[in-house]
This record gives C-alpha cells, structure tokens and sequence, in this order.
C-alpha cells in the first residue's frame, strides 16, 4: 500500500491541477463571454443609431474580408476600432477647441478630424494585414517540414503550428481538402478571403491534393516547390512593407505639424510683435489658415494612403453617390451632361477599363458635379466667413497695424475707443483728417500729440479698411476657379489608380505563375489551366473567364484575344505559351523554363519596387513640405512683411513732411 501512496499522491495532484485548470479555462471563457456580450450590446448601439450605422457597418464587412475573425471576434474588433476612431474625432476636435478658441478653425479641424478618423481605422487593418503576412510566413515553413514528415497534404495542414489569425482559415482549407464537396467548399472560400495570398496557397492544396503529389527532375515535390516559391513571395512582400515603412514613417505625420503649431506661432508674435493681431484675425489670417489646413489635409491623406499596404479598393464607389444615381430624375440630368463626342466617351471608358474600376460613365460624371457643387459650395463658405470674421475682428479691434501695436491699453481704454470708433463708423462719409483731429480730442483729450496723430492715422484705416472688407465679385471668380479644377478630381483618382494598378497586376501574375508551375507536373491541359487561372486572378480575372468560356468553340482565337487584352510583357508571354500547348507541345514542355524566369522576375520586381518606392517618396516629399512652407510663408514672412513695408512707407510720408 505504501508503495501505491505517491502514485495515488501523483494522481491526486494532476486531477488537482487539471480541475484548477478547468476552472481559470471557464473562468476566462465566462469573462471572453462577458465581453463578447458586451461587444455585441455596443455593436447593436452603432447599428442602429442614424449616424455611425453607415460607419460601422462598413468596418464590419472590411474586418470580415480579412478572412480571419469569426464573427463574435469581427463585432468586438469593430467596436474597439470604431470606438477608438470616434474617441480620435471627438479629442480633436476638443483639443482644437481649447487650443484655438475660434469658431472658424474649429470648423476646419472638424474636417481634419473626420478624416483623421478614416485614416485611424486604415492603420489598425493595416497592423492586422501586417501581422497576417507574418504569420502566413511562420506557417509555411511549418506546413514544409510536416509534408516532409508525413507526406500528407491534409495532415500536414493539421498538424502545422498556425498563428491565432490564421487558425480558422486553415481549418476551412483542411475541410476543403478532406470533405466530398470540396470544390463548392474551395468556391465559398474563394468569396469570403480576397487575401490572395491565402486564395494561391487554397488553390495549390486542393490541386495537389486532388491530382496527387509528383517528384520533379531535382528530386524535390511539386508541393515543396509551390511551398517554397510562395514562402519567397511572402517574404518579400514584407520587405517591401517594412522598407516602405521606413521610408514614409515620418513624412505622413509632417503636414500634421502646422496645425499644431499655429497657435504657438500666433502667440509669440503678437506678444512680440501686437500689430501682427489684426493680419492673424483678419480675412488674410483666415484665409491663409483655409489654405494651410486644405495643404495639410491633402498632404496628410495623400502620403497615408500611399504608405498603405493595401491601397487599391475593389469596389471604389461611394454611398451617397451610389444612392443619387439610383435617382432616375439625377441620372437623366447627368445624361444629359455627359459628352456626346464619341471620343470623348471612349477616353472615359478607356480610364475606367484600365483602372478596373467598379464605377460606370454615368457614375464617373456624377462624381465630377458632386465634386464641383461641394469645392464651390466649400470655397464660398470659407472665402465668405474669412471676410465677415475678419470684418468683425477689424470692428472690434482697437490696436493699430504696426510693429510695435501703440500704447499700452487698460480695460478703460479699450471699450472707450471701442465706443469712439463705433460713432467713428456710422459718420458717412468719412471725416476730413482736421475732422477727425477735432473728434478723437472730443474723447480723448489728455493725449500726447503723437499718441494723438496715431490715433487719427488709426481711425481712417479703419474706416477705409471696414467699408473696403466685403464680399467682391472676384472672390466667386476663385469659387468657380477652384470647382473648375475639382471637376477634374475623378479623373485624376482614376489615373493615380491605374499608376497603383500596375504593382497589383504584376502581383496577380506571380500568383498565376504559381498555379501553373503546380499544374505542369500533372495531367491538366490548356482549357482546365485556363479554368485554375481565372479562378485564382484577381486583377485578370474577367478577361481570364472570358478566354476560358471562348476556348471551347475556338481555342486559338480565344488565346489570341487573351492575350490582345493584357498589358504586361510577362502576361503576354505566358499567353503565347499558352497557345503552343493547344496542338503542338505539352503544359511541361512550353513552361520548362518558368521557374527560372520567375526567379528573374522576383529579381526585377525587386528592384523596380525599390524604383517605385524611391518614386512614391519624390512624389510625396513636396506634400508633406508644402503645409510647413504655407506656415513658414502666410504666418512668419506674410505678417512681418506687411507691418514692415507700412512702417516704411509710413516713414517715408513722415520724412516728405519735414
């Protein structure tokens, strides 16, 4: 019995500790599913209040494209990035508030704000992504070293070390491969992960799996093979991200710095330099804070969109737009404007075809008079309110637009001459200079003769200035000027799309590489690769499908065609492969040397990524530089510059005097 006692005592223990740990699992699962709870409660709250229901759900289906959630974890990771943007919108905007005490800066920094919250929530997806590939990496090389070990596609999947991101995704591939409806399996799986990487690696597994494993002449697999090659494309697309990162980490954040700055920058000067108060509040301050708030909002939007890793949109339509031109009144208006030069038309089309974009040339217009209407309505408004602030400001002021801002004003002072320049104001016309010598010794008598002159020197400016700040008719000239050229935004994006295309493009054909080095060592023939093609292309894909539905009926012409379509040099050479398979060599035959031609082009692709990335950061250097410039321009040089000449003239009248 003795003996027995510390196996009893062993056994004892390890019950003790497996029911401890029982109790911290449900421990942990009832506070995962408190939160959860919780989580759906918010999410339930977004959803249905007016305002963040579009948001929300928007954020919703983008995390769930990410193929890596399930659906209670997609609602709590929606809810903490949407909480967290609007806790991003709502601290600017109170910051800016508190910082500039000003209702027109305020209105700008809502704009800034708003926008600032998009780019948050880009950035948190953008991590997510990141870490993905990083764990899409990790797992690669373990599914190589369980195939070695077991000779299993299935097995191998099940029995690699998966990170928590790609957990679910592999148990849908490992049923993919293991279940009787496979292939409808592999057509949902399709639809619900446009990770293309996950969509390749899917592809090749269940082709594999399907037509069997086979040795290659270098005694290696086909599946080791496929494994490696994306292994090498995985990693160098996390170089690409990690060198981008490097080389737009500070720039995004550069045209942000005027805006913190601009207060600092007023304060200093007019506690130095008084005169400079009425430049920084009247219409030329206001208008030149339109101007270094619109530079850094572009900037700023410019630079984060280009720093990030996924920057084409499948669908890059709108909401409102979506829903005005459902409108059949708003689309038979739009008819009506759209050219009717057939050429013109054509050159629309062309940009829409090549940009892949989901827009049509009746939504394309509409976008153009939705970004005319608002860049005027905008520039109206700013331009407007910058003259009525900048107008009340002058009314209200009673410092004279000098360098050193006059004499030292007390309360008193202040809302006496306050007073005297309001009666000052309703005389019309306006007073002779004895006139008004005779006026300010009527209010302030006890001045020094000095004080005194500038204090009639001070009303006329006034007077002039006020009755001068107003509304002109050049200023809706600027309006129509600046909607004149937001007319042409839409196009421009189209174009700057197409530019951002082309990396995507060359990313879809080392996937399609990556398909048919795998189907070259099996029994496949030119229409079933044709099928694997336009199932895994993303950017090829319709033309993919349809040289795959012509092939039947006339496989050259179907090919030709193909190839008629497509842009790039390595697309065409693939196509022209293609076409010999059809009658005169096999699938093996026509791609034998696709392995080292891949590897050259992973080489140039290389490089040219390192071109495009030296490019992007010429590109975007200006943008992040113009808001400082602006500052550096409008709020240092503008102000001293103008005080300066008005002294000098000032003493040059003085000395005509004498």
């Amino acid at each position: 019995m003795m003996m027995f006692l510390p196996l009893i005592l062993i056994c004892v223990l390890g019950i003790a500790a497996i029911i401890l740990v029982i109790r911290k699992d449900k421990k942990s699962r009832s506070k995962k599913t408190k939160n959860y709870k919780y989580y759906n409660k918010m999410f339930q709250k977004y959803n249905n209040f007016f305002l963040t229901r579009n948001g929300i759900e928007k954020l919703y289906y983008r995390i769930a494209g990410l193929s890596v959630y399930t659906k209670r974890e997609i609602k709590a990771t929606a809810v903490k990035f949407y909480s967290l943007s609007i806790g991003t919108f709502w601290g600017i905007n109170i910051a800016g508030i508190l910082i500039f005490r000003d209702v027109f800066t305020s209105l700008l920094l809502l704009i800034f704000a708003f926008m600032a919250k998009n780019v948050l929530i880009n950035k948190q997806i953008d991590r997510i992504h990141f870490k993905l590939l990083k764990q899409l990496l990790e797992a690669l090389s373990s599914i190589r070293q369980a195939y070695l070990r077991l000779g299993v596609i299935p097995d191998a999947i099940s029995e690699a070390e998966v990170g928590p991101l790609l957990k679910h995704a592999f148990e849908d591939i490992y049923l993919i491969l293991t279940a009787v409806d496979g292939e409808r399996r592999l057509e949902e799986f399709y639809a619900s992960t446009p990770f293309k990487l996950l969509q390749t690696f899917s592809g090749v597994c269940f082709i594999l799996n399907n037509a069997g494993d086979s040795k290659l002449s270098n005694g290696s697999s086909n599946f080791i093979q496929a494994m490696g090659m994306m292994h090498s494309e995985v990693q160098m697309e996390i170089q690409r991200l990690v060198l981008q990162k490097a080389k737009f980490g500070i720039l995004e954040y550069l045209p942000v710095v005027p805006l913190v700055t601009l207060r600092l920058i007023e304060s200093f000067f007019i506690k130095q330099i008084p005169g400079t108060a009425i430049i920084y509040h009247g219409p030329l301050g206001y208008i030149s804070k339109v101007l270094i708030f619109v530079s850094a909002i572009i900037g700023y939007m410019t630079i984060t969109k280009i720093n990030s890793p996924m920057v084409i949109k499948k669908d890059d339509r709108n909401t409102f737009i979506n829903k005005l031109v459902s409108n059949k009144s708003f689309v038979i208006f739009i008819r009506n404007i759209i050219p009717k030069k057939p050429r013109a038309i054509k050159k629309k089309k062309y940009y829409l075809e090549k940009s892949m974009s989901s827009k049509d040339i009746v939504y394309l217009y509409a976008n153009k008079v939705i970004c005319f209407i608002l860049a005027f309505i905008l520039s109206l408004f700013f331009i407007y309110f910058s003259v009525e602030l900048g107008k009340d400001f002058i009314l209200s002021n009673v410092r004279e637009v000098s360098l050193v801002g006059g004499e030292e004003l007390d309360a008193k002072d202040i809302a006496t001459r306050q007073e005297m320049d309001e009666i000052y104001l309703n005389i019309h016309p306006m007073l002779s200079r004895n006139r008004t010598e005779d006026f300010v010794n009527t209010y302030l008598p006890h001045l020094e003769e000095f004080d005194k002159k500038s204090q009639i020197d001070r009303l006329q400016t006034k007077y002039k200035t006020y009755y001068n700040t107003y509304f002109k008719w050049w200023m809706l000239l600027i309006c129509y000027v600046i909607a004149f050229i937001s007319w042409w935004i839409p196009e421009i994006v189209l174009k700057a799309r197409i530019w951002l295309l082309k990396t995507e493009a060359e990313e879809d054909v080392l996937q399609l590489q990556t398909i048919i080095t795998i189907l070259m060592n099996t029994s496949a023939d030119t229409m079933e690769t044709l099928y694997w093609l336009q199932r895994q292309s993303r950017v090829h894909r319709n033309i993919l499908i349809d040289a795959y539905h012509e092939y039947p009926s006339d496989p050259e012409l179907a090919l030709h065609r193909l190839k008629s379509k497509v842009a790039l040099p390595e697309f065409k050479r693939m196509v022209d492969k293609l076409i010999l398979t059809i009658h005169q060599i096999s699938l093996q035959d026509a791609f034998s040397d696709l392995i080292s031609e891949r590897d050259h082009l992973l080489r140039i692709r290389e490089i040219t990524q390192q071109s495009i990335l030296k490019k992007k950061r010429s590109f975007v250097s200006p943008l992040s530089m113009a808001p400082l410039l602006l500052t550096t321009v409008c709020y240092i040089i503008m102000p001293l510059g103008i005080l300066g000449l008005k002294e000098f003239f000032f003493a040059i009248e003085e000395f005509k005097k004498l």
